[in-house]
């Protein structure tokens, strides 16, 4: 009964909030496509992050397993290895990395791996035009002499094979690896980050069991050894990739899991999110909330810069389960307040007065939040419509708006009068959405998609309020316009990405919005 009750509420509560937004007439800043492409082979593709330089070039990062992957003559990699056996049912994959000139055609493109599964998840480029990449490599994946961990320490993924996080940096025109390390020994790094100096920071991982990464490396850490269960942490790497600077780990007494996302403020503050089990993470007086609400929390924590000590932790959620959706979903303005990405199946989660969506409308509902820099709730929204919606790739502008990007099953998500695309096509669309500085309007929102599986996996949001939006589609349909490729080239689901979601692997998509 208790369960219908919940079920009931919902739909109505949907039917009043769809009809609320239809009356206050949704009409947002325009956008237009600027370019949209395709990028792909006859196989599999999928994007994982995309990164815009302060010139317009645009770099985007993730897996192929396509043999004729279009890659530039110099490139560092121009061919697949597959002549490794420490592979997984997932099969052989190696990771990408493309630029792009601000109107769309493709500057360079290398593939990045070794004889087993490696795919990157990470993009980010420093004022000279060096591109640093982090994800997951197989034994063999290209590490350089001299860097702090040449070594494979890594352990068995399943589906992927064996798998250890790795980070690299790649010369401006994607020629050279200027230096290339796994890290520590968890299977990937979702995220990275680079300070002003080009020192690099990366989350780790460690499953709960097997060898450690070097003591030496935790010698001031805030917490210098796993406390139990999975846990996570951070990693400061020299610019030279020659040693590791300081390194924590952070987490609890039951399992954190390893989708952790890092950023950084001004000040070099390290900033960890992710999703807990546990009910003794450290937390701080004057955060948000300092109690685990079961089933799942999120979880955002602030470092100093040498990592020694907890600025705040707070625990964010409600009596269901609170997660980020794989990747990048930790966002830091210039005024060092903190924005959570998350989905939650609740329905008690900490909306403040005011907020776009008050309630949960569908079965997996999208969470925004943003925090003050001590750790306080500032602002907090539900955003979806009847079905679930999975986001990724959050942003913040000067002007205090959010972006970010993700994937819908529903027909009545919340979408702008003045949006690309009003309607959903068939089955899942990915969409690109701008949210006010109060949470309190949807300043845009579109659709994006055609008659297949369209997912959007991260986004960049500029200076001047563009959004790039990168993620995969399954299949042809995608808006294209000012094209570096403007057909489907093949693919439709890499054995690895066939969950119960579906597979939704082809070929990767980039897409330029603006006002």
């Amino acid at each position: 009964m208790k369960q219908t009750l919940l079920i009931l509420s919902r739909a109505l509560f949907a039917l009043c909030f769809f009809l609320c937004l239809a009356a206050s007439t949704l009409l947002g800043s325009p956008y237009k496509i600027a370019f949209s492409t395709y990028l792909g082979g006859s196989d599999w593709e999928h994007a994982r992050d995309v990164f815009v330089d302060d010139s317009g070039n645009v770099y985007i990062v993730g897996g192929t397993q396509s043999p004729n992957f279009p890659v530039t003559e110099g490139a560092f990699q121009t061919k697949h290895d597959m002549t490794g056996n420490k592979v997984g049912s997932g099969g052989y994959c190696d990771a990408f990395v493309a630029k792009f000139r601000p109107d769309g055609s493709l500057a360079w493109s290398t593939l990045l791996g070794g004889p087993n599964y490696d795919r990157a998840y990470a993009v980010e480029v420093d004022k000279s035009g060096n591109v640093y990449v982090s994800g997951r490599g197989g034994p063999g994946f290209p590490t350089t002499a001299g860097a702090f961990q040449t070594e494979f320490r890594g352990s068995d993924e399943g589906i992927y094979g064996m798998q250890n996080a790795f980070v690299v940096k790649l010369t401006p025109d994607g020629s050279q690896l200027t230096w290339g390390a796994f890290v520590g020994v968890g299977r990937l790094c979702r995220e990275l980050s680079i300070d002003d100096d080009g020192e690099v920071y990366v989350a780790l991982h460690y499953l709960g069991h097997g060898p450690l990464p070097p003591e030496k490396w935790f010698a001031n850490a805030y917490q210098n050894k796993p406390i139990g269960g999975v846990d996570i942490g951070a990693v400061k790497i020299a610019a030279d990739g020659s040693q590791v600077r300081w390194a924590t780990w952070f987490g609890g007494s039951a399992d954190e899991v390893s989708n952790c996302g890092l950023r950084l403020d001004g000040d070099k503050n390290v900033y960890l999110n992710f999703t807990t089990n546990s009910d003794d993470v450290p937390t701080t007086e004057g955060a948000h909330d300092r109690t685990y609400n079961g089933n799942g929390d999120a979880f955002l924590a602030k470092l100093s810069p040498d990592g020694s000590r907890l600025i705040y932790g707070t625990y964010f959620g409600g009596q269901e389960h609170e997660e980020g959706n794989s990747t990048h979903n930790l966002a830091i303005d210039g005024e060092a307040n903190a924005y959570l990405l998350n989905s939650t199946t609740g329905n008690d989660m900490p909306v403040t007065p005011g907020a776009l969506q008050s309630q949960p409308a569908g079965q997996r509902d999208i969470v925004v939040s943003k925090f003050s820099p001590s750790g306080a709730l500032l602002q907090c929204t539900y955003l979806g419509g009847s079905g679930n919606e999975e986001a990724e790739g959050i942003y913040a502008n000067a002007q205090g708006e959010v972006a970010f990007v993700g994937s819908t099953d529903s027909t009545n998500f919340p979408i702008s009068e003045q949006a690309i695309q009003t309607q959903k096509s068939k089955s899942h669309d990915a969409f690109a959405v701008v949210l006010s500085p109060d949470f309190s309007q949807l300043n845009y929102s579109t659709y994006l998609g055609g008659e297949n599986y369209d997912y959007g996996r991260a986004s960049y949001f500029d200076a001047t309020g563009a959004i790039y939006l990168t993620g995969s589609i399954n299949g042809p349909g995608w808006p294209v316009l000012n094209s570096h490729q403007k057909d489907f080239a093949g693919g439709g689901g890499g054995k690895e990405l066939c969950y119960e979601g579906g597979c939704h692997a082809g070929d990767v998509i980039l897409t330029r919005l603006v006002k």
